[in-house]
């Protein structure tokens, strides 16, 4: 038992020695293989510097050729500024020096704005207007040069009706006028205003403005305070409803005597603005709620007759066209023809409320205008009297 224990006991300690001999070596092949990875990585990174380096290298060659380049552009940029700047001088001082000069001491010389285009399809009041404006300040001379550039397609017909040896600007808008203008149209216009009616599916707001264009085209001189009342009249005799028609009328008529407080009268009787201006918010207030008028029609006051079966104006039930179709088929009860009837009365009252809303707006917008207008004639008079003074 003991020798086998003590075989056992050599064997244990044989192997133990093999063990450290096999460690030792093991630690040996690892520390001989650190140490040569510690030189290749040694010699790795040497030849990354000397890469890095030569990199470097190379890079500031390149930075320094382009800041060459750079700085050469840099130069040759300046040097053509400065060329530039020295030729624009020499011809502002050349342009400085060769302005014309007027008697009066102001200098003139031809605008660079270029003149619009005109060929004679728009108006030519309008045209001048602008052309005017463009060319303030200019001569004669410069005018009529940049009038006849203008010039294209039947308008340039003109120049056929004007002397090559004094087409001067006078001549030329003389000529274009007897062409182009409006004062030959002013016959036209008025029958066309006195002809035009509110079309069928056309607003007040589009009737109010096309009426307000035709008027200042045919009364192109007439004061503010002729092309208003023209406007107005000329606005209630096209409108399509006659109910409102109506209502208008008797509004302008009421106000008349409100707006012109010296007609028929005394001149030393005066109405101060403050009472013309609470009549005239009376009169609207009237207007809106509906005291100063009734219900009248074109038709001597009372309403149109209409037909119970149909609906529809200008017969009775009797003469209907439709009586025999609907007699075959069974018709509406009482309760629906009265449910038919409110429903088409709503609607008439909406219509005529929004129209109603409408005029309100323009008759504010008219009282605003003339308060405006005598606060500007009473400011004239006042300084009038101070100046006498």
């Amino acid at each position: 038992m003991k020798r086998g224990q003590e075989e056992m006991k050599d064997k244990f300690e044989v192997s133990q020695e093999k063990l450290e001999e096999k460690l030792q070596n093991h630690q040996m092949q690892l520390r001989e293989e650190l140490k040569g990875m510690q030189v290749k990585v040694q010699d790795d990174l040497q030849e990354m510097k000397t890469t890095i380096e030569e990199c470097t290298d190379k890079f500031d060659a390149k930075l320094r050729e382009f800041e060459e380049v750079v700085e050469d552009e840099i130069n040759q940029v300046k040097e053509e500024m400065n060329k530039k700047i020295g030729d624009l001088e020499t011809k502002f001082t050349q342009l400085s020096t060769t302005a014309v000069i007027k008697t009066e001491g102001t200098v003139t010389t031809p605008s660079k704005v270029k003149a619009p285009t005109y060929d004679g399809k728009v108006s030519w009041n309008t045209y001048l207007r602008q052309f005017e404006a463009v060319a303030c300040n200019w001569r004669e001379e410069d005018k009529a040069t940049s009038l006849i550039a203008a010039l294209r397609g039947e308008a340039l017909e003109v120049l056929r009706t004007i002397p090559e040896a004094s087409p001067n600007y006078a001549t030329l808008t003389s000529a274009l006028e007897r062409r182009y203008g409006d004062a030959h149209l002013q016959h036209v216009y008025q029958a066309q205003l006195r002809s035009r009616r509110q079309r069928f599916e056309e607003t007040l707001q589009q009737y109010e403005a096309d009426i307000s264009r035709m008027v200042n085209l045919a009364y192109p001189t007439a004061p503010a305070e002729v092309i208003e009342q023209l406007s107005v009249s000329s606005f209630i005799e096209g409108l399509r409803d006659p109910e409102i028609a109506l209502e208008i009328e008797a509004a302008k008529e009421a106000s008349r005597f409100a707006i012109n407080p010296y007609q028929g009268r005394d001149k030393e009787m005066k109405t101060t603005d403050g009472n013309l201006i609470d009549l005239l918010l009376e009169l609207l207030q009237q207007f809106k709620n509906g005291q100063n008028l009734g219900r009248c029609t074109l038709n001597g006051g009372r309403k149109p007759i209409r037909c119970w079966t149909c609906g529809a104006e200008g017969h009775v039930r009797r003469q209907c066209p439709q009586t025999d179709s609907l007699l075959k088929a069974p018709g509406p009860s009482t309760n629906q023809v009265r449910q038919i009837r409110v429903h088409t009365r709503q609607n008439q009252d909406a219509n005529m409320k929004k129209t109603r809303t409408y005029l309100d707006d323009w008759m504010y917008q008219i009282l605003e205008k003339y308060k405006n207008r005598r606060h500007s004639k009473n400011s004239t008079f006042n300084k009038t009297r101070g100046i006498r003074c």
